[in-house]
């Protein structure tokens, strides 16, 4: 479901995962080092998917009462239909800052709806009462459409992810045991491979948020990317 705790605001649940962010940054605003899982597009409903790399090593959960346990193979296909590949593109300064204060207006605007109840953001412009008034937020911040808003904020969280966390790292580490484990179909081994492929930011995307992050009132507004709502927990 879309959820209102950092970028998943109006994203969904696969597009989150950016908990342990706010250790990744210290006090001042400067980008720490602590590791943080990869984000996922602004399509909610999903669950699952997101919260890391997908693993393909480690032993299957034993088998509940009655049913029967999921294979590797299974829940590895299914992992890479939540890691639905996302369509990054060329940040500059510009667009970035339009993005993220985009982001931080709608967090606060919307996150009393039922936003979490639409698939996409998509239909909530579409179907729900406050749809257009988020359609005329985002154009307001210069972007044409709501998806055009969505893959750019989705492009600067993948690199604030990549330059304030090991997340890249780890990202090409978990491409690496893909390509080698033998146990997978090759129709999942693709999937998979280009859903993780997908969450790599370019270098250039990394140098916008760099440059971002060197400003400590603009270090704080990428810190809000990642905080959770007022209760402090996720939906």
């Amino acid at each position: 479901m879309v959820c209102i705790t950092g970028v998943q605001a109006f994203a969904v649940k696969d597009q989150s995962r950016l908990q342990g962010m706010e250790d990744a940054v210290k006090p001042d605003g400067s980008l720490g080092s602590e590791p943080l899982a990869p984000l996922g597009p602004l399509s909610p409903k999903e669950e699952e998917g997101m919260g890391a790399p997908p693993s393909t090593g480690g032993s299957e959960p034993p088998a509940s009462s009655g049913q029967p346990s999921e294979t590797h193979e299974e829940r590895s296909g299914e992992e890479a239909e939540g890691l639905a590949a996302q369509e990054q593109v060329p940040l500059t300064e510009d667009a970035a800052k339009r993005a993220i204060e985009a982001f931080i207006k709608l967090k606060s605007a919307y996150q009393d709806t039922d936003i979490a109840e639409y698939e996409t953001l998509e239909q909530f412009v579409a179907e729900a009462k406050e749809g257009p008034a988020l359609e005329a937020d985002i154009n307001s911040f210069g972007f044409e459409s709501v998806g055009e808003w969505n893959n750019t904020i989705m492009s600067v969280s993948f690199a604030y992810a990549a330059v304030a966390t090991t997340q890249e790292e780890e990202i090409l580490q978990e491409l690496e045991n893909i390509r080698n484990d033998t146990s997978l179909e090759e129709e999942v081994r693709k999937s998979l491979l280009e859903s993780l492929e997908a969450m790599l930011p370019s270098n250039e995307n990394k140098d916008v948020v760099r440059k971002l992050s060197e400003d400590k009132e603009w270090a704080e507004k990428l810190k809000m990317l990642t905080e959770e709502d007022a209760g402090g927990s996720e939906h």
